[in-house]
């Protein structure tokens, strides 16, 4: 596997996709960025990590690959990292995940002779033209740029895997080849399902986990809490995470005057976060609808549903069908604080139907929505002639 240009651990994505592989008796080596202090080479749970810097000893050879990188899309030490993992470790497939580094996963792959998979995490385009970057990164890896790279690259590649069936529609709308795509998505492992789900709340708990930008929709959880609060005073809204929009929610509660009714923790280690999912009566998935949102799906979702959490989600085609589909929880309009705080309400107060979404949701993430069920295609991947 490639995860170039990032560090590991954590990436959980990679680690899922490790643990099942390695189950079947597959080794996984991954190339990924070397941190300070951090080893060249470190097994960490399922995955053997071997850890590249470019060009630690001098700096202007490093800017100069990291402007090829930009004009070019390849980088040449990245590259040569790559290659070593055919010829000094003898891999047998190279596995890269997401867009950026394709072109160099390729070329090795093209100059070893192994076959190249490209595992897209999410619609790598849209999430450009939504992520606040520098100024250079914007001009010359725009997302107009971005999507005809990602049109050649996934007609280039031997295979292509994604994290939900819309994410396969949208490539094969692009030229993909649908056999030639396999769905491998964010679900946790069915052993994360608790036995006995903690009790559900009397109070209205809505806990939001993961990372925060605007793209997320917590601006829709945060000015729906007013109304929420008019019906149910003992509602209370906790956001665990941290990201780029956290200082523009903390003002828009202060001036909604919420800050009784908002927590917000911080970034937590996963096991602390979880604890805050344990305390939920609903967890929440609020995205805004937009070309990136419509062709992916979070990990948290599934982490919910293990717990036994009813959830909210907005919309947003793929969040709406797995909810729908399972009976996990209850859909609101994306971006509508009017349509969030009617959809919680009648599902926070209804405890019958708490216990039933409750239910439902925890027997999907440990049945047809759990990591086991969704591996067969990934393990055919590998396990074939």
């Amino acid at each position: 596997m490639v995860l170039a240009n990032q560090p590991f651990p954590p990436d959980i994505r990679v680690e899922k996709e490790a643990d099942v592989l390695a189950g079947a008796g597959h080794e996984v080596l991954l190339s990924c960025r070397r941190e300070h202090g951090q080893v060249a080479e470190e097994t960490v749970g399922n995955v053997r990590a071997i850890r590249h810097k470019v060009h630690p000893g001098s700096p202007l050879r490093r800017r100069l690959d990291s402007f090829l990188f930009l004009l070019t899309l390849d980088s040449p030490s990245w590259r040569g990292a790559i290659e070593r993992l055919v010829t000094e470790h003898g891999a047998q497939a190279l596995h890269c995940h997401d867009l950026p580094y394709a072109r160099s996963v390729l070329k090795a792959g093209r100059r070893t002779g192994v076959p190249v998979v490209l595992d897209f995490h999410e619609n790598y385009p849209a999430a450009l033209r939504l992520w606040r970057r520098r100024w250079i990164d914007r001009v010359l890896f725009s997302g107009a740029r971005a999507s005809r790279f990602e049109r050649q690259v996934v007609r280039e590649a031997d295979r292509v895997v994604v994290v939900v069936e819309e994410a396969k529609d949208r490539l094969v709308r692009l030229g993909a080849d649908p056999a030639r795509v396999v769905v491998f998505g964010n679900a946790e492992p069915a052993a994360l399902v608790l036995a006995d789900a903690p009790t559900l709340p009397d109070r209205l708990h809505l806990v939001y986990v993961g990372g925060i930008a605007p793209h997320r929709g917590l601006e829709t959880a945060v000015e729906a809490m007013p109304s929420i609060l008019g019906k149910r005073p003992d509602a209370h809204l906790t956001i665990v995470g941290d990201g780029v929009s956290l200082g523009e929610l903390e003002a828009l509660v202060r001036r909604l005057g919420l800050s009784d009714a908002v927590t917000f923790t911080g970034r937590l280690p996963k096991d602390e976060a979880m604890r805050y999912v344990e305390q939920a009566t609903i967890g929440l998935v609020p995205h805004l609808k937009s070309p990136h949102t419509e062709a992916t799906v979070p990990h948290k979702l599934f982490q919910y549903m293990a717990y036994g959490r009813p959830v909210l989600v907005s919309d947003c085609a793929p969040l709406a069908r797995i909810v729908r589909e399972t009976g996990a929880g209850a859909v609101f309009t994306a971006g509508d604080a009017g349509s969030f705080a009617e959809t919680a309400l009648a599902l926070g107060s209804d405890h019958a139907r708490l216990s039933e979404t409750s239910r439902a949701g925890r027997n999907a993430a440990a049945t047809t929505w759990s990591m086991e069920s969704d591996s067969a295609d990934l393990l055919g991947l590998y396990n074939a002639p």
